[in-house]
């Protein structure tokens, strides 16, 4: 990786409703691709308001059209990363202007505070991801610009399905905002242990060159596989558009405006998806104000139903997961004992449909009395629940992480004394059942 330069600003660039145009000429020392890193904060806007969700940048690169940029964060600074694609060495420029179609009325300014170029070259791990990463042109079923207000794309990450690099299979993935249809929110946080939607989005096999070359694949309508048949640009990046409003593409590209949104970060083998949005914490915040703005909440909440409630209500907790056999390893039921409450808490609402077997690392979100805290939770037991006869035998670590949002901003609370843990139980038809994480003097 070659940095160009630690800080590219002199001063923050700010354009607007009212115009102003940041341009910036760099040189770079180094072939690879381009990353901007930038922090940006939008006047007026607000994620969590209807009319007020975001300011949009329109991204010019050597002079042609590259991007727009939503900045979904608000007045406050949020870290924005974005490729550019592949880059020479020598002198490039880049310039923003305000997006006045991609923008709500209560967007008047977009101040960047900092920005850098990072050049992913060869060498780092991280150039495969960054170097076939999709180019997503946004949705636009409903409105011209309709991700800057719903559904927005946040981060990508990439992962390597079948033993790592040397298995040459490569898989894409968004963090999005939220999902106006399908998985309703509640079962997905007890099935992903994710408050923002996270899908895979392109797959494909990688050649000795390093770009994705065969079995390439899209998410398409119904969530299935479709066989990319679609374009690439900047040399190498397979270009998706968004459709429908739950996470999925097609391969034909019919909207105004496009994201280019980075996969830097690899998902460990040992760590489920949503470990991601910890790589990412402001993805809390972001999803929760947009369920806030669109979905209706159970309020109080009540630990004994399966209705959503407040973000606040629940705890979210990581597991690592093997099996001796993934055909038969079982959904897994995660119960949640509170000091002063007679019987625990689970994550599936004893409703073995919400259950989602495997192998893979998991997580989940158990809803509990509004106000709990991490000193109130006493234990948390596991109970594997097979949906089938055969023998299985499921390990599980963890909880690799056991948090509560907190604040206005739906921040990472406190983990409870002792998590993350290094326990480890054997889950078998025998002892289906076993305590991983005990409060000291429970």
């Amino acid at each position: 990786m070659s940095e160009v330069g630690k800080e590219l600003l002199e001063r923050p660039a700010v354009v607007g409703r009212g115009g102003g145009i940041y341009r910036h000429r760099f040189a770079v020392p180094a072939t690879g691709e381009a990353v901007l890193n930038m922090r940006i904060a939008a006047q007026g806007t607000n994620w969590g308001r209807d009319g007020q969700e975001a300011g949009t940048l329109r991204v010019e690169f050597e002079g042609q059209y590259s991007q727009h940029l939503v900045v979904f964060g608000g007045a406050d600074e949020v870290l924005y990363q974005r490729f550019l694609g592949d880059i020479g060495i020598g002198a490039h420029e880049i310039m923003f202007t305000f997006s006045p179609e991609g923008s709500c009325q209560a967007a008047q300014w977009i101040r960047t505070v900092h920005m850098s170029v990072d050049i992913i070259t060869t060498d780092d791990p991280r150039h495969a991801g960054v170097s076939n990463c999709p180019i997503l042109w946004g949705r636009a079923e409903r409105d011209s610009y309709e991700m800057r207000k719903s559904d927005t794309p946040m981060y990508a990450f990439f992962r390597y399905p079948k033993g790592g690099p040397t298995g040459r299979e490569i898989e894409f993935f968004y963090v999005y905002s939220h999902c106006n249809q399908g998985t309703d929110p509640a079962l997905r946080l007890s099935q992903t242990g994710s408050l923002a939607p996270i899908e895979w989005s392109f797959r494909g096999a990688l050649d000795s060159a390093g770009h994705v070359a065969r079995n390439l694949a899209f998410q398409g309508r119904n969530h299935a596989p479709h066989g990319f048949s679609g374009g690439f640009d900047m040399r190498g990046h397979p270009v998706l558009q968004a459709v429908g409003y739950e996470g999925m593409f097609h391969d034909k590209v019919a909207t105004p405006y496009r994201m280019c949104i980075p996969a830097l970060e690899i998902l460990p083998d040992e760590r489920p998806p949503a470990w991601m949005c910890n790589v990412y914490p402001v993805s809390y915040r972001i999803a929760a104000q947009e369920l806030l703005r669109e979905a209706k909440l159970e309020k109080p909440g009540n630990p004994k139903t399966k209705n959503l409630s407040d973000p606040h209500d629940y705890l979210f907790l990581h597991f690592g997961r093997g099996a001796a056999d993934a055909r038969t390893a079982p959904g897994i039921e995660v119960l949640v004992s509170v000091q002063g409450q007679a019987q625990p808490f689970s994550s599936t609402f004893g409703d073995n449909r919400w259950l989602k077997p495997g192998a893979e690392p998991f997580a989940t979100a158990v809803k509990l009395p509004p106000g709990t805290n991490v000193q109130a939770v006493r234990e948390i037991r596991l109970r594997a629940v097979p949906q089938r006869r055969d023998p299985f035998q499921v390990e599980v670590t963890g909880p690799q992480a056991a948090f509560f949002l907190v604040g206005t901003g739906y921040e990472i609370g406190p983990q409870p004394a002792g998590v993350p843990a290094e326990a480890k139980v054997v889950l078998t038809n025998q002892t289906p059942e076993a305590s991983i994480w005990k409060a000291a003097g429970a």
